[in-house]
């Protein structure tokens, strides 16, 4: 059996026993029940390039017991909390001992939807009713005067943008209800219809002012280790040091700032967090020149 050790975003590393014919599909599924990294969200590096083929076998991809894999993330997607399961083999160096930040209590809130354009109940109107959002261990009761069937997902939308949810743009909320997605003027409900139960997400790539700032702070952790790692290649590049251990570690850190790249081009983020976006978008571009301008530089 294989001992590997994967680092991962974030300054984790996950501990794992694979056999040589297990393929790099099997070590995903590992990593998913030990980091909580869906396998279509990850990115494997090994050996200086990422493998795409989840039938490659370890083996014939010349992995070793003292083989380096890195775990990098999808455009967009970001760490998510370490499981229980994970925390040990998970946790950052330093991080013993260190007491777990307490998760907030769930939200538990009502209130109503106003009639669309100051109208009033007339004739026809159905009885009022109420909507049961979910979003996470939040809940959201939101009583409709006007009937379900007189109410709207995009006017619902914008009610908890307002209301819940900080000012985030109606525009970036998703629903689920029915086991479909409905769009902005589909009804909440059939007429008559007392209750509705929908659930509540962000479109993709979206973060919230509170994500955001959760990711830049991540993401720039990792930016300053990338750059620190090239500072230091560097100096051997330009001392003419470098060996294969170099270029195996210039790839690595190359392939860390590329994928934050991608992400900072592919993420949304909330209105007051577009500037810091910009200014860590310009710092990863520049990671990013100095990495390849290494890459062309070093002799082996």
């Amino acid at each position: 059996m294989l001992k590997l050790v994967v680092t991962a975003p974030g300054k984790l590393k996950a501990e794992l026993e694979c056999s040589p014919d297990a393929t790099f599909g099997d070590v995903k599924r590992q990593l998913q029940e030990k980091l909580g990294v869906p396998t279509d969200k990850q990115r494997l590096l090994c050996n200086g390039r990422e493998r795409k083929d989840a039938g490659e076998t370890l083996t014939g991809a010349g992995v070793g017991a003292k083989s380096k894999l890195m775990l990098m993330l999808a455009p967009g997607y970001t760490m998510p909390a370490a499981p229980p399961a994970a925390e040990d083999a998970a946790a950052p160096a330093g991080a013993a001992g260190a007491q777990a930040e307490q998760p907030t209590a769930p939200k538990e809130a009502e209130g109503e939807l106003p009639w669309p354009g100051g109208a009033t109940a007339g004739e026809g109107v159905s009885a009022a009713g109420t909507v049961h959002v979910r979003r996470g261990r939040d809940r959201y009761h939101v009583r409709v005067p006007q009937g379900l069937a007189q109410a709207t997902f995009g006017q619902l939308a914008e009610y908890l943008a307002g209301a819940f949810l900080g000012g985030v743009p109606a525009s970036e909320l998703r629903f689920l209800a029915g086991g479909r997605t409905p769009g902005a003027s589909d009804a909440l409900g059939a007429p008559g219809a007392a209750e509705a139960q929908v659930m509540l997400l962000f479109r993709e790539g979206f973060h919230t002012n509170a994500d955001s700032a959760i990711w830049l702070r991540d993401s720039r952790a990792e930016l300053k280790e990338a750059e620190e790692v090239l500072e230091r290649l560097g100096k051997r590049i330009e001392a003419n040091f470098s060996n294969e251990e170099t270029a195996l570690k210039l790839a690595e850190v190359g392939g860390v700032v590329a994928t934050l790249r991608q992400s900072v081009d592919s993420v949304r983020v909330f209105e007051s967090s577009v500037a810091e976006l910009q200014q860590f978008r310009e710092q990863v571009i520049a990671a990013e020149a100095k990495a390849e301008a290494l890459r062309k530089s070093m002799r082996l």
